[in-house]
């Protein structure tokens, strides 16, 4: 817990009305266990690469930690974007754009420049030729609208496209909050870019768009989760949303937080619906760690080991196809393990995400403190 804030989980029974709960809330700046869920996600990422090829059940649909990162990323930023409106009274995009630049772009171009100057260094084939085609997508964070990969052959640099979403959500979301007087009016807004996301897909000009594709990947690449956790931000923003849901999970703070680990479980072990029902719970689940964080949950991810994973998830996203490449190209033999590759390829990856962050990442991320117009504690 971040000095100077009161946890309400805390607090005598008496002492806790949603006011102070509300208050304390806003106040802080750091929710531990939200490095924890990042933990959790990189891991199931970092699994479903370590697998051979497709896999049935639940253990072959972790990938699911893509949408779990997504629905973190929309709550953050919304929550910090908020906080910064309230405390100074509006939202400087330039110095957000900044400070997400330098937190971001250093080590996604570094690993973009190692990849072309391996691929342009070992002998050309039909991979390669097609990085090098698609580059300037990768450079540009444009990889999910324009990059085919519907092709017999490895796609180098694939795994950028969740990063690509990422990026455009912080493009556009912060200028269209800026421009909405009030919680309703964002709300409203990202309803609508949630419908329209749908509607894509499942509408009536669904058909049409499928002959269209590069158009139905620019319509449908706000990915759901992303508005659905700035949704829930906007939700704990305002006091009277936030009362219903706080008294919700403080009812019964064991089942609530485990509710949404079962319908995610389900989900996995047997798929049905869309995908928004898989996110609807993910963002659930972001709300039990942020509101319950002395649940039998809220401890788990707390827990220190999680949250050092958690703190270097991004380095460990960017660096961790490369270690698994290497390591396949080592001991051949783990291509076809990957309960052993998996292990060895986290343990690697996250030393090399442990150093990235201490040496090369952490001077940046100091100057993009001094651009932070709120001071809350444990922001990154």
């Amino acid at each position: 817990m971040s000095r100077g804030v009161v946890n309400p989980a805390a607090m005598t029974p008496e002492a806790v009305t949603p006011a102070a709960a509300h208050s304390s809330y806003l106040r802080q700046g750091y929710f531990p266990a939200l490095d924890g869920l990042r933990a959790v996600a990189i891991v199931g990422v970092l699994w479903h690469h370590s697998l051979p090829g497709p896999r049935e059940g639940w253990l072959g649909r972790l990938f699911v930690g893509v949408p779990l990162f997504f629905a973190l990323s929309g709550f953050l930023i919304t929550t910090r974007l908020l906080a910064e409106r309230r405390q100074t009274g509006e939202i400087a995009l330039g110095r957000f754009w900044l400070r997400r630049s330098l937190r971001i772009f250093p080590l996604y171009y570094a690993v973009l420049a190692a990849f072309a100057l391996y691929l342009a260094w070992r002998p050309a084939d039909l991979g390669s030729q097609h990085f090098f085609e698609n580059f300037g997508f990768y450079a540009t964070y444009t990889s999910n609208w324009f990059v085919d990969y519907a092709v017999p052959y490895p796609v180098w640099f694939g795994f950028a496209w969740s990063l690509a979403t990422e990026e455009q959500f912080y493009a556009w979301w912060p200028p269209l909050l800026r421009r909405c007087q009030s919680s309703a009016q964002a709300m409203l807004a990202l309803l609508g870019v949630l419908a329209l996301g749908q509607l894509c897909l499942y509408g009536p000009v669904a058909g049409w768009l499928a002959l269209h594709e590069p158009l139905l990947r620019i319509l449908t690449s706000v990915a759901p989760a992303l508005s659905l956790g700035a949704l829930l931000a906007l939700c704990l923003d305002e006091q009277r949303s936030f009362t219903p849901v706080w008294a919700l999970l403080r009812a019964a703070p064991a089942l609530t937080a485990a509710l949404p680990l079962v319908w995610i479980g389900a989900l996995l072990v047997h798929p049905f619906g869309t995908p928004l029902l898989l996110d609807l719970g993910f963002v659930a689940l972001v709300a039990s760690a942020v509101l319950c964080p002395d649940s039998a949950l809220g401890h788990v991810l707390g827990a220190r080991p999680l949250i050092a994973l958690g703190r270097v998830s991004y380095g460990i996203y960017l660096l961790h196809v490369p270690v698994l490449g290497l390591l396949r190209r080592a001991a051949p033999g783990l291509v076809e393990r990957p309960e052993l590759l998996f292990p060895v390829a986290l343990c690697v990856s996250w030393g090399f995400a442990s150093l990235s962050h201490r040496y090369f990442e952490s001077p940046l991320l100091a100057l993009k403190e001094r651009l932070r117009p709120v001071v809350l504690p444990g922001f990154q």
